[in-house]
């Protein structure tokens, strides 16, 4: 699970502000990709779309949601970026959370 902001020291905000920036350069210098093949599905929307969905409750673990991205990978033939995965993951843990928070 991510660390609360007030665990984080000022250099280990700066490092992850450094790898953030690092990150959309990367991304803002990077070619255009091209345009995907009619009927063609976006790995990141179909995994996105799962973590959205009901599918899953408060019962799964990190490794169960890694196990069923890496399973929608294969049905599709395509692989999520490190970036991605990090940001689905996120994603999941902020949606956990916020689940938990309206059970109690």
């Amino acid at each position: 699970m991510a660390k609360p902001l007030e665990e984080w020291t000022v250099d280990e905000l700066r490092a992850e502000l450094q790898r953030l920036g690092d990150e959309l350069a990367r991304r803002a210098g990077a070619p255009p990709s091209a345009p995907a093949k009619k009927g063609a599905v976006e790995i990141a929307q179909v995994c996105e779309q799962w973590i959205r969905s009901p599918a899953w409750d408060e019962t799964f673990t990190l490794e169960m949601v890694e196990d069923e991205l890496a399973v929608r990978e294969r049905k599709n033939g395509q692989t999520l970026t490190p970036g991605e995965r990090e940001r689905l993951l996120d994603l999941w843990r902020t949606l956990r959370d916020e689940r938990a928070a309206r059970a109690a």
